[in-house]
């Protein structure tokens, strides 16, 4: 019949455009909103990282960080920056707070005034995770780089 689709032919469009479909909503990322207090890592887990603290800040200010073991809970931490700080009281801070969010399974140690670098105590420790999430300061930066 003219002006009718043929049904055994809409039938298999039909299963076509949902498996295309399928395949669409699979492929894209999840979006659930999360509980608040929970932290989600998006970075690579590694052996070791490198911290390295750059300029003075011009005012007061903070950022937040968060080290997740690749087995573990993320803990998060923030570090209070003064105005005029210098790099070496900066990398100081920050070496004191990772050290007690990253626990026994990691080494974290300074290495001159302004690099922290974070690495597994030993071999058979899981790598971690590190990611900046919050930073409200002017005049300085971090950079986060593999080790």
């Amino acid at each position: 019949m003219r002006g009718f689709p043929d049904p055994s032919r809409t039938i298999l469009d039909t299963v076509r455009l949902a498996l295309v479909l399928c395949v669409v909503a699979s492929a894209l990322p999840s979006w659930a909103e999360d509980e608040p207090g929970t932290a989600v890592i998006l970075t690579t887990s590694r052996d070791g990282w490198k911290i390295t603290v750059n300029g003075k800040p011009q005012s007061n200010g903070t950022f937040t960080m968060i080290v997740a073991p690749l087995k573990g809970e993320p803990v998060r931490f923030t570090i209070n920056v003064v105005a005029k700080m210098k790099p070496k009281q900066i990398t100081r801070d920050v070496w004191k707070e990772l050290s007690l969010a990253a626990g026994a399974d990691s080494k974290v140690m300074k290495k001159g005034n302004t690099v922290v670098d974070i690495s597994k105590a030993n071999t058979k420790a899981p790598g971690v995770a590190l990611e900046i999430t919050d930073q409200k300061l002017s005049g300085m930066s971090l950079t986060i780089s593999a080790k």
